[in-house]
């Protein structure tokens, strides 16, 4: 069960970096569906946080990929700059989103559910601690060191729900954030009337997917790493 999680994981990695890299428009592009989105972004913060108007005027960066690169050059830079076709700003910033225009809607439905988060107490909350350098540097180190440690110190190969369990803790404001961001884009999309098919849940479970991938591979590998120490002392 382990394997096919890490593995539906890593391609739903894969899948969505095709569909956020589409280099031509479809009929449920993001640039299609921009106003009437807008329209349920809003609705959802008066839904959600009341008078939190700021969340309101935010910018929006359409960026597309370019046609005329190879598709290994295009490969390349969707891996490098993911973030400029499907990314929204942190508490600490502006509000803002960057969106591929020839993207699925849905994708842009999501980053509009991470800036109607932020307008909550509680989702400001979470997307404050996925933001802090400092502390995204400890959890990341804790991620990559506790699931070791855990197995290491325990006697026996019986602990890999341990080893789970603390690297999913070292990730849970990025967890939580992503999930959010899902719950609030499904009511940005559905206020729009634009109610997300069977397809395009799918493929934001596959993006969170994608980033519950390296807990269960961090978790998974520091659970063998540490039995193996284990197994010396």
């Amino acid at each position: 069960m382990l394997g096919l999680g890490i593995a539906a994981g890593l391609g739903s990695t894969a899948l969505n970096m095709r569909e956020l890299g589409r280099r031509r428009p479809r009929l449920d592009s993001s640039s299609r569906a921009i106003k009437r989105l807008d329209q349920g972004f809003e609705e959802r913060i008066d839904q959600i946080a009341p008078g939190q108007s700021k969340y309101k005027h935010y910018n929006i960066d359409f960026n597309a990929p370019s046609r005329d690169v190879s598709n290994l050059q295009h490969l390349n830079d969707l891996r490098n700059n993911s973030l400029q076709y499907a990314g929204s700003t942190s508490p600490y910033q502006e509000p803002g989103i960057k969106i591929n225009p020839n993207a699925d809607r849905i994708y842009l439905a999501h980053e509009m559910g991470h800036l109607a988060s932020q307008a909550t107490d509680v989702g400001r909350f979470v997307a404050t601690l996925r933001a802090n350098p400092k502390l995204s540097t400890a959890l990341k180190g804790a991620l990559l060191t506790a699931p070791g440690i855990a197995a290491a110190v325990q006697a026996g190969d019986e602990d890999m729900d341990e080893s789970l369990a603390l690297a999913a803790a070292a990730s849970l404001p990025t967890l939580i954030d992503e999930g959010l961001a899902t719950k609030n884009g499904l009511a940005i999309a559905e206020n729009a009337g634009l109610r997300a098919s069977l397809g395009q849940r799918g493929k934001l479970a596959g993006a969170f997917l994608s980033y519950l991938a390296p807990v269960l591979i961090a978790g998974a590998g520091g659970n063998a790493l540490g039995n193996l120490i284990d197994q010396d002392i």
